[in-house]
């Protein structure tokens, strides 16, 4: 019988050349993550990227944290994170966000109040002058309400450009940490797509916050305006504007939604190519060396669990920063549209049919910048969520 030792020796040397790879991949993680898992007495040293990730917030949102999120210890910033997930702390951050926005409101309720009364005044003595002493009186009222009524309107919306900002810096920064904390626990393939595809994310919401919200909202503000100069063209500027807001809400929400799709599953498929992956390799260590592969195992073990609850603890804060970013400027746009609201009730009640309609049109675009805050944070925070709840493949 004859041996075909050629054939032997390839299949020897592709084993052997399998073992050495999948080897190198186990010790490239233990030794990566080592970072998480090496105790320096009795404390965790954390990657340098979550400390980045930290000090790129702004102070406004840092000292609402927890002293535990500043921490170099992993069971200090874990011990943060459940904090910051309870309700009581959110409920304490909705109701300091409401008080520091009545602050910030009543002023521009009572300016707005003023500027009817002395616009209706103003309309009321111009009928006892003469015809045109009465329409240069009449004129004068209405561009000082088209002033004083689009600086308080414009003024509002400055809270909500700083919070885009910010809520920009803040996942632009955690980029880095997402890939480092991926590689660290095994998931090579999701290091790669899911920061891909969260950085196309981030890029296509910047051009949408930068380039179409405020146009889209001074477009409308524009078309509001033109009843205080002509009742008639208000009718064509209300069903413009009510159009122009629901097709960019409706193609604002689409594309979240393709956005948010994406997202999902190729971070699903990449944690199952991920696992597959790291089975594989953990059986061909197992298989060539069984008494270091069983080590090896352990030691991947123990790894794995240190890198999954810095995981959850950093997606958890990362969900927390955005809710803290988000609530300051999405209630102070609820007290503004309360405050429109109650101002349109003021001018029904004095007989300036003009004013109610502009002040109710304005009020409703308040809710126009509700929806492209929550629509924007939204995608976020489930990027957020899926990087927390994804599995580690090298447990």
């Amino acid at each position: 019988m004859r041996i075909n030792y050629v054939t032997t020796d390839k299949r020897a040397s592709r084993g052997a050349r399998i073992f050495f790879a999948a080897l190198t991949v186990a010790l490239c993680i233990v030794f990566g993550g080592l970072r998480v898992c090496a105790s320096d007495g009795e404390s965790e040293t954390l990657p340098p990227e979550y400390q980045n990730f930290i000090g790129s917030l702004e102070p406004s949102v840092t000292d609402r944290l927890p002293d535990g999120v500043f921490s170099d210890e992993l069971g200090d910033i874990n011990e943060a994170a459940g904090e910051l997930a309870s309700p009581i702390h959110l409920l304490g951050e909705v109701l300091e966000a409401l008080g520091e926005g009545m602050r910030e409101v009543l002023p521009s309720l009572a300016l707005l109040i003023g500027i009817v009364i002395i616009s209706a005044l103003c309309r009321a003595m111009s009928s006892y002058f003469g015809a045109g002493l009465g329409k240069a009186i009449d004129t004068c009222a209405r561009l000082f309400t088209f002033a004083a009524i689009a600086g308080v309107a414009l003024g509002a919306v400055g809270r909500l450009g700083d919070y885009f900002n910010q809520l920009f810096s803040a996942v632009a920064s955690f980029l880095p940490l997402s890939a480092t904390l991926y590689a660290m626990g095994g998931n090579l393939t999701a290091a790669a797509s899911s920061t891909a595809t969260l950085s196309t994310i981030l890029t296509i919401c910047q051009f949408f916050c930068s380039y179409t919200v405020l146009p889209v909202f001074c477009i409308c503000l524009c078309f509001s305006l033109l009843s205080v100069f002509d009742g008639q063209a208000s009718m064509a500027g209300e069903a413009v504007c009510g159009t122009l807001r629901k097709w960019y809400m409706t193609a604002l929400s689409f594309i979240m939604m393709i956005l948010t799709s994406t997202l999902a599953t190729q971070s699903i498929l990449s944690a199952k190519a991920d696992r597959a992956a790291m089975r594989g390799m953990k059986f061909a260590v197992s298989n060539f060396v069984p008494i270091s592969g069983g080590t090896l195992s352990s030691t991947l073990g123990t790894l794995a669990a240190g890198v999954e609850l810095l995981r959850g603890a950093v997606g958890v804060i990362g969900i927390a920063v955005i809710i803290i970013m988000l609530i300051p400027p999405i209630i102070q746009l609820a007290l503004m549209r309360t405050v429109f609201g109650i101002a349109s009730f003021c001018a029904g009640m004095l007989g300036a049919v003009e004013e109610q309609k502009l002040l109710s049109e304005l009020g409703s675009l308040y809710g126009y910048l509700e929806g492209v805050a929550a629509l924007c944070s939204a995608i976020f925070l489930v990027a957020f969520g899926i990087f927390a709840s994804i599995s580690v493949p090298i447990a």
